[in-house]
């Protein structure tokens, strides 16, 4: 069912790129030429049978099959890319898919910054962020054979319904936040940030965070920063939050296919952007991103996604992918293999997420070798979007200025004794 759902909402869109993700890998030097790259392509896909499966079925009951006049050149595109690496993500966000072959492609990009790109995109119906990364690290990663990657928090268990019903109540509509004033163009610009990992790590060691946790509490005080006056008393958002999703997987651990399909749910978070106090918001993500919390989310979907009528299943989607009501999106990937090409490793790896109908922003970010690479597509309606990298980083330099002064000291020593 989420292959079609996913298929549903793409026809929402007005461009043929609605609803594809991936990741731009950058790396130093001379691009390799189409040839050598497409005799890599034939080594690699030997091992992921799942791209060679295309879209089939009568519209309402789609399915995947073999394809059998399958052709790993038919995948490879060329784009001669710009010194700029912002510009080059807009350009691969607009490049189409074409629907009779697999939905996947791999673009070669002739130049990124001082360097070359490989980028590698698919339609969110034919695989979802997880089988994606793992997709590109079978790629681009190193040429033994990996090991297989669970692409599934656990084995599933029995689900608490008492503690988890409440979760699945929908969000409220956000009437507050001045990012929804302007009419989407569904037109979209990506700005990026880089900062090293192990700042993050020393950061959490003095609050008792996770990496993944002070992502998204950057990304809430870069909200706060973006528009100041809208959180302040007396204004509309003072004291609310706004409604953002983060995928959770939902795959099936024994899935013969498991790079092959869209098998995620979403888990709501409020980021607390119009709470004063910037104590009680950093524990408010922690608590909100806490894994027991999304395992125990994912088991929930698992069973409710076997039992939903498509129908019900279309209009609970709809409602939780409305930007009226949920209007930023999150990801947190991890890149666990290094990546590169012909010996050279990967400078950076930026995520290229999935823009629904409508919503305005996005932030994705991966974590490779030691180094966080944090993407922001924006709707181009969206007024100083490319403010939002700076402000990620003045929140980084400001929390990191708290923590040293121990304002978060009780939630280091809580966590350390978890």
């Amino acid at each position: 069912m989420l292959d079609r759902l996913s298929l549903d909402v793409a026809a929402l869109h007005a461009t043929d790129s609605a609803l594809h993700l991936g990741g731009l890998v950058t790396l130093e030097g001379e691009p390799p030429s189409r040839g050598r790259l497409l005799e890599h392509l034939r080594a690699r896909i030997a091992r992921i049978p799942e791209l060679a499966h295309r879209l089939a079925g009568r519209t309402g009951r789609p399915h995947w099959e073999p394809d059998p006049r399958f052709d790993p050149e038919r995948h490879l595109y060329e784009l001669p890319g710009s010194t700029d690496p912002a510009a080059v993500l807009a350009e691969l966000l607009r490049q189409p898919l074409p629907r009779d072959r697999p939905l996947w492609g791999l673009w070669l990009v002739h130049r990124v910054g001082g360097g070359y790109g490989l980028c590698y995109r698919a339609h969110h119906a034919f695989q979802d962020g997880a089988a994606a990364v793992a997709t590109l690290e079978r790629l681009l990663g190193p040429e033994e054979a990996p090991r297989p990657r669970a692409l599934s928090f656990r084995p599933p268990r029995p689900v608490p319904w008492a503690a988890v019903l409440p979760e699945l109540r929908p969000p409220r509509r956000v009437t507050w936040w001045p990012a929804l004033d302007a009419p989407p163009s569904q037109a979209y610009a990506t700005t990026v940030a880089d900062v090293d990992t192990a700042r993050l790590h020393a950061l959490g060691r003095l609050t008792g965070a996770t990496v993944p946790q002070l992502c998204l509490a950057l990304t809430t005080e870069a909200l706060r920063a973006w528009h100041p006056d809208a959180w302040k008393p007396g204004r509309p958002g003072h004291g609310h939050d706004l409604r953002t999703n983060l995928a959770i997987g939902v795959r099936d651990p024994d899935d013969p296919l498991p790079l092959l399909g869209n098998r995620v749910a979403v888990a709501g978070i409020d980021l607390p952007c119009g709470d004063p106090d910037p104590r009680r918001r950093l524990d408010r993500v922690g608590r909100a991103l806490d894994y027991t919390r999304l395992a125990r989310l994912a088991d929930a979907h698992r069973v409710i996604l076997r039992r939903l009528p498509y129908r019900v299943g279309r209009l609970a989607l709809t409602r939780s992918i409305d930007a009226r009501y949920t209007p930023v999106g999150v990801a947190d990937l991890r890149i666990r293999r290094p990546l590169g090409f012909d010996g050279v490793p990967a400078s950076g790896v930026y995520a290229l997420p999935v823009m629904v109908p409508g919503q305005p922003l996005f932030v994705a970010w991966v974590t490779h070798r030691r180094r966080l690479h944090v993407t922001f597509t924006t709707d181009t309606a969206l007024a100083a979007a490319d403010r939002l990298p700076e402000a990620w980083h003045a929140a980084l330099a400001e929390l990191e200025q708290r923590a040293e002064e121990g304002e978060f000291a009780r939630g280091a020593a809580a966590a350390g004794a978890r």
